[in-house]
């Protein structure tokens, strides 16, 4: 298995799919003068009840962080979204 750099993912396109409570908790701590607070105030609730934020590698990473310290169920979706869009 070859690890990939962050570099590899910055740029890349991703959409966290999330529940409506990890995506409140997530707005809530981000700054609002943060890309990641852009993003999470752009997102979109489908019809299943879920959140989908599209954002790339950087503000994917960003969010992977603000979960690290505030909202730890929300980590686990955030890795695999970035995990699956990373080039094979």
């Amino acid at each position: 298995m070859q690890l990939k750099s962050k570099t590899e993912t910055a740029g890349a396109k991703i959409l966290l799919e999330m529940s409506p409570e990890h995506h409140h908790s997530l707005l809530k701590r981000a700054s609002e003068s943060s890309p990641v607070y852009f993003r999470l105030k752009n997102a979109v609730k489908t019809e299943a009840d879920t959140i989908l934020v599209p954002c790339n590698g950087d503000e994917a990473e960003m969010l992977l962080q603000v979960a690290k310290h505030f909202c730890p169920d929300a980590i686990s979706p955030i890795k695999a979204a970035i995990k699956a869009a990373r080039p094979n």
